[in-house]
């Protein structure tokens, strides 16, 4: 729903719209193909350090503000002026795209199910997407009929704009991750997460990247067995996770065997044969 699939689908049909000739048009095309191919790249190595929720709330904002841009482009009259930005605008969408919105889901939702659904799960999700696709396929000439290039191309902004709320309230980041972890990271219940996100982020940000306070502190929400801070660093089993046993806080370890773990910080169970 973030507007990849009807310009891949019907980008010809939004060129020639823009005053570009049929043989002018498939060249369009191709270029968008091109800069979607070429700009997925990166991602082999920034969907592993940058991060799938931070991609993702990079990428938004930019595909929101491209897609309008394109949109507004279809007011200027019609000449090489107007083909020649609204072609720019779309590529620049194509070019935050790739990226992000591009591998990002497919990945996210390969971890998000746990390993006994996960087949099940990732098929529902292709399912899922490829079924809009197709709904988006037969219902945007019509949008495009009655909105106008410029309404059509809004919609799909103000949709992006939508989907980054979400992913800022609802997406935990699982970039290297353990599968422990991200039972861990997936088992904080929802409401927590979204308060965190409003009490502790939002605050955050604001006094990182407006007030430019270089001392501003975020308290991480998982206390893991090594903290977000060190999430770039190369991941060491524990002892716990070598042998198979669970660990036990200090201040239970007071001889009786049937002491549990707290739950204030991720408990590992590793399998290890």
């Amino acid at each position: 729903m973030c507007g990849i699939n009807i310009i891949a689908f019907y980008s010809s049909t939004v060129f020639k719209q823009a005053g570009a000739s049929q043989r002018d048009a498939l060249i369009a095309s191709f270029g968008f193909g091109l800069v979607n191919f070429v700009f997925a790249w990166p991602a082999i190595y920034t969907i592993d350090t940058f991060g799938r929720r931070s991609l993702l709330l990079f990428t938004f904002p930019n595909m929101a503000w491209t897609l309008l841009a394109a949109g507004l482009c279809f007011l200027i009259p019609q000449g090489q002026t107007q083909l020649g930005l609204v072609a720019l605008f779309i590529y620049l969408f194509a070019a935050f795209y790739s990226p992000g919105e591009g591998p990002v889901p497919f990945t996210y939702s390969a971890e998000v199910f746990p390993l006994s659904h996960r087949e099940v799960g990732m098929g529902w999700a292709d399912a899922t997407c490829l079924f809009w696709a197709a709904v988006l396929s037969i219902f945007f000439p019509a949008i495009l009929g009655a909105f106008g290039p410029v309404g059509a191309f809004g919609f799909y902004a103000g949709l992006n704009v939508v989907a980054f709320c979400m992913i800022f309230f609802f997406m935990p980041e699982t970039k290297q991750r353990s599968l422990e972890e991200l039972d861990y990271v997936f088992g904080v219940p929802t409401s927590k997460f979204i308060k965190y996100q409003t009490t502790q982020v939002l605050p955050w940000w604001f006094k990182r990247w407006v007030m430019f306070n270089k001392s501003a502190h975020l308290e991480p929400l998982y206390k893991l067995d090594r903290s977000v801070d060190d999430a770039n660093k190369p991941v060491v089993p524990t002892h716990a996770e070598k042998t198979g046993i669970s660990r036990v806080p200090f201040s239970k370890r007071s001889g009786s065997s049937d002491a549990e773990p707290t739950t204030e910080a991720a408990e590992i169970h590793a399998n290890v044969a």
